[in-house]
């Protein structure tokens, strides 16, 4: 299995409510209507007192392999979800962060 993790930013009209109820309700959609997704996972920074978030959201999508990852950014699917972005993600996420990595998961014993 290999994902992509993307950094999200906000459009700066939009508040940090906003910016989430589109990526999770409009947004999240579009991404499990994409061939070979195998998961999809939002995740939402804490406020945490005397440090402050470099993003407003880090999103991970699963493949199975780059091949399918390659598939899927070459579909129409893909397609409509770059052209959604604009709808709720800042200009700095175009500039984002944006990996496809490999995990070694550790188990605590």
């Amino acid at each position: 299995m290999i994902k992509t993790v993307t950094l999200l930013t906000r459009r700066v009209d939009l508040t940090s409510e906003q910016f989430h109820e589109h990526w999770k309700n409009v947004h999240a959609p579009l991404v499990l209507a994409m061939p070979r997704v195998r998961r999809y996972v939002q995740c939402r920074p804490l406020e945490v007192h005397g440090r402050t978030a470099p993003c407003d959201g880090v999103a991970e999508v699963w493949y199975d392999t780059v091949e399918d990852f390659l598939a899927t950014a070459d579909s129409p699917e893909y397609a409509t979800l770059l052209a959604d972005e604009r709808n709720f993600m800042g200009a700095k996420t175009r500039d984002s962060v944006f990996v496809i990595v490999e995990e070694d998961e550790f188990v605590v014993q």
